[in-house]
């Protein structure tokens, strides 16, 4: 066998496409020239005379590109891409150039090896990769502008009221509201009587936002622990959300003496539902707020102690000593103590160790994994606690 130029040539084009995979050249080398070539051979001729020379472009075989819908309707697509070495790192990068839109689909899997370079003169010189990636559409598709656009329409309103000889105190621990799965529609009532009660004149009213306001934590539609979950429109859910507080944050203001919120992080939302808090807190400058990213929380009402946690983590029966030791001060004050939990979606009360632990109902629908599991029975409600000073008045359903 001896070397000639068309030989040199192809050898060339077969090490910078696959790389130094000697026996897989040595095969292409026969089955191109019908003449018997070793891995050492080929090793050899390259080392010796033809590392340092350049592929041709027209010596390079036509890649063989492919498409394949999958039984689970994911599409597989097999091409050769340009790309800069930032943009191969960048799936959004990887999906355009594989002629996918970022916002409707996502990748699944991806993998891509180099196939040569050009245009070394460039000032960012792109390389050509076969690329294979494995994508899905993302249902509700989301746009990163959307939400932005969302939040950024929240101008700073200012209320300046003052009631006098107001004497009650009103609580609004509304948990697992779960936008996405519920919408504006469907709490609007919810929303009318509390404003009803809002509107009674109070000292100071109390909101424990979180617990779960949102159905998902993240736009792959996972809770704040990575669980893929039902799938929902965040942007929409985003907006139900501010549709449903704002006019409830105004009249409180307008009616009360003092307005408080308190963020409880919940299990689903945990980073979204702290977002939305603090775009409430942009908007609203004269509302105090607790913002801190912890699990337990109180808050006193006259000589009333509103404790909260979620109630996802340690067991209900078993929290009074947290907020016992916790929170000395506020217990040694209060004539009554309450600390309300969330997360199961039904309602329970326990009366121990000199507090009453309220878990909380919600009138959230059933999403798909409850009404699966069969966690339909629950009554569908909310609570609004009202006090007096020094006294828990009276419990009104919404």
């Amino acid at each position: 066998m001896k070397w000639n130029k068309d030989k040199d040539k192809y050898l060339i084009s077969l090490v910078t496409i696959h790389g130094k995979k000697w026996q897989f050249v040595a095969k292409e080398m026969e089955n191109k020239f019908g003449e018997t070539f070793s891995s050492e051979q080929v090793r050899s001729r390259w080392r010796t005379e033809l590392q340092y020379e350049k592929a041709e472009t027209e010596d390079i075989p036509a890649y063989n590109e492919t498409t394949k819908i999958l039984e689970n309707g994911n599409i597989e697509t097999d091409r050769l891409i340009e790309l800069s070495e930032e943009e191969e790192k960048d799936k959004d990068s990887v999906l355009i150039a594989h002629g996918y839109d970022p916002v409707e689909w996502e990748i699944v899997k991806a993998t891509s090896s180099k196939w040569h370079h050009f245009n070394k003169e460039m000032s960012s010189p792109k390389t050509m990769y076969a690329s294979k990636v494995t994508v899905k559409p993302k249902v509700n598709g989301f746009d990163w502008g959307r939400l932005l656009d969302e939040i950024k329409q929240t101008p700073t309103v200012n209320i300046e009221t003052y009631i006098p000889n107001a004497t009650t105190y009103l609580n609004i621990p509304l948990a697992d509201m779960h936008f996405g799965v519920a919408d504006y529609d469907y709490y609007k009532e919810t929303q009318s009587k509390i404003i009803n009660l809002i509107r009674n004149k109070h000292e100071e009213v109390l909101f424990i936002i979180g617990n779960d306001l949102l159905h998902v934590d993240n736009f792959r539609n996972t809770t704040s622990s990575g669980r893929e979950i039902q799938q929902i429109d965040m942007v929409q859910a985003w907006k139900d959300a501010k549709a449903f507080y704002y006019p409830l944050l105004g009249y409180a203001l307008e009616n009360s003496n003092k307005v408080k919120i308190m963020y409880i992080k919940g299990n689903h939302s945990e980073s979204m539902e702290w977002a939305f808090v603090q775009m409430l807190k942009a908007r609203f400058p004269q509302i105090i707020f607790d913002d801190e990213f912890k699990e337990r929380k109180v808050h006193m009402l006259g000589l009333n102690f509103c404790g909260a946690n979620h109630g996802d983590k340690k067991k209900m029966k078993n929290i009074s000593e947290n907020f016992a030791v916790e929170f000395p001060i506020e217990w040694s004050k209060a004539k009554t103590r309450t600390v309300f939990t969330a997360h199961l979606h039904h309602e329970l009360v326990i009366d121990k160790g000199g507090i009453v632990i309220r878990q909380l109902s919600t009138r959230v629908p059933a999403d798909i994994w409850h009404d699966d599991m069969g966690y339909t029975t629950a009554h569908k409600r909310f609570q609004v606690h009202e006090y007096d000073y020094d006294a828990e008045r009276c419990i009104h359903y919404v």
